[in-house]
């Protein structure tokens, strides 16, 4: 191939993909050729794109023809107008992958594969995570997650950084650091709580790194059981700000959460906030796609209270049933239907055991500091399994079955509705996906509106409309989908 036609290859190649995807073009171009020309006119391409993709990579690619600096393990732009699926192509070509090769090295259908990266089908969390293994990235590359643009329209910047900082300290008494006694912190720590029932990310935010400071220097002057109380309300405040951390897309914060929680739950006194960190550790498996370690996780987890669930302890059955459901769901996504099943069955027995709904904000009356559970979760898990698994057409009988009771936490509810648009789009019932998804909205709007399986729900829709409706223009505008 002569210079002009590599130049012109690249130029097709960039235009008929999408600005993430030109790395690779850039990189066989350099490598066929490496003449002065060629550069120049590389140079100017990526200059001329850079405005319109946030890529910055001209001075770069100029300077360093053979693209040592690229590392294929980092993030790319999260500009809204990459799908997941073209992030997935990007890279893959970035691995030198065809799509094949990748398909093969995923263990997922060729054929689906390429409707994902073509925008024709929604990605599902497990073809997700399992693409991401193979290439060696996190799944949260893929999802293009942190939405930073999001971030800085809800405010989300400044308090996030706030909460960074309150995580530096958590063994030191710091001086002339004003505190109140845990009685007046314990009411403002289960507003935390009810919050994050509500997938109310910016009040978590807003608050939870005041909340911090004032524990962590309680939790090293205090002594005795006041210690173990200061501990076990860090416990849960920092378990609330990971699943902030978690459904903003945010691993690192999630990882520094969870040593943190880890440090306050083994100084609680409570085995069951030890359990609620090893349900909190299992979850961040999802992204990495280390779906066996999560497995393992719960296994210890559930070997450490099996004393309190066959004593019928309600505290140990709530927890014992919550680990369960993440079981069933990291068995689904490491493809072990049997094992999911087995799973849920559990978790099912042990919801009859306990015989009512334990919501997690029924502090003082026995049950404090259990996790929220039922048969109402059970259900949801249920079809969510199913979902997950391909069945798609059960998932929405499963679904639609489910009857959630007077004050159900938003954050379980919106979740649901999230997994049944997902169900119903793939059943080819776009209106039904539609309705799930403003329902969702509605219950839940912060987790809706940063949760990735959202965006490529959305993003299919869009993609399956001739002629998009006002109301999936709007909600894709609200959701950060470019049209």
């Amino acid at each position: 191939m002569t210079p002009s036609q590599q130049y012109r290859a690249i130029v097709t190649a960039y235009i008929t993909t999408n600005p993430a995807c030109m790395a690779s073009s850039l990189t066989s171009a350099c490598v066929v050729n490496s003449g002065h020309r060629i550069r120049r006119k590389v140079a100017h391409l990526v200059q001329q794109t850079a405005r319109s993709a946030s890529i910055r990579t001209t001075a770069r690619v100029a300077s360093d023809p053979d693209n040592r600096w690229l590392d294929r393990r980092q993030p790319m732009s999260s500009d809204r107008r990459l799908t997941t699926g073209a992030r997935i192509a990007a890279y893959r070509r970035l691995n030198r992958l065809t799509q094949r090769s990748l398909a093969a090295r995923a263990n997922v259908s060729h054929s689906l594969l390429t409707k994902v990266e073509t925008g024709a089908r929604p990605a599902s969390q497990a073809f997700l995570a399992a693409c991401a293994r193979a290439m060696s990235i996190p799944v949260t590359h893929l999802t293009g997650q942190p939405f930073i643009e999001e971030h800085s329209e809800d405010r989300l910047a400044g308090p996030l950084t706030d909460l960074r900082a309150a995580l530096e300290n958590f063994d030191l008494v710091l001086e002339d650091l004003p505190v109140r006694p845990l009685a007046d912190i314990r009411p403002e720590v289960h507003e935390m709580l009810l919050a994050r029932r509500d997938a109310q990310y910016s009040r978590i935010l807003g608050q939870a790194p005041a909340l911090i400071d004032e524990l962590v220097q309680q939790s090293q002057t205090l002594t005795g059981s006041e210690r173990e109380q200061a501990h076990h309300l860090l416990a849960q405040l920092y378990r609330a700000a990971a699943d902030v951390g978690y459904g903003l897309g945010l691993p690192d914060l999630v990882s520094l959460l969870l040593a943190r929680m880890e440090f306050s739950a083994s100084r609680s006194g409570d085995p069951y906030q030890v359990a609620t960190y090893r349900y909190m550790r299992a979850y961040s498996t999802f992204t990495t796609g280390r779906h066996e370690v999560g497995r393992k996780i719960i296994q210890v987890a559930l070997e450490d209270i099996d004393v309190g669930v066959r004593r019928k302890d309600p505290v140990a059955l709530c927890a014992a049933g919550n680990l369960r459901l993440r079981a069933s769901i990291l068995a689904t996504r490491q493809g072990a239907p049997d094992a999911a099943r087995s799973e849920l069955a559990e978790a099912r027995q042990l919801a009859h055991v306990l015989g009512r709904e334990v919501r997690e904000s029924e502090m003082g009356t026995g049950y404090a500091g259990a996790m929220s559970f039922g048969t109402t979760n059970v259900a949801i898990h249920a079809a969510a399994v199913e979902m997950e698994l391909g069945n798609h057409g059960q998932a929405v009988h499963l679904a639609r079955a489910v009857r959630m009771p007077n004050g159900y936490p938003p954050d379980r509810i919106g979740h649901h509705y999230i997994d049944m648009a997902r169900a119903q789009l793939w059943t080819g019932d776009r209106d039904g996906a539609m309705t799930s998804l403003q329902m969702a909205r509605r219950i839940a709007p912060q987790k809706t509106k940063y949760h990735p399986s959202v965006r490529e729900t959305v993003a299919a829709l869009v993609h399956a409309s001739r002629h998009a409706p006002d109301n999936l223009i709007g909600y894709a505008n609200w959701v950060g989908v470019q049209l």
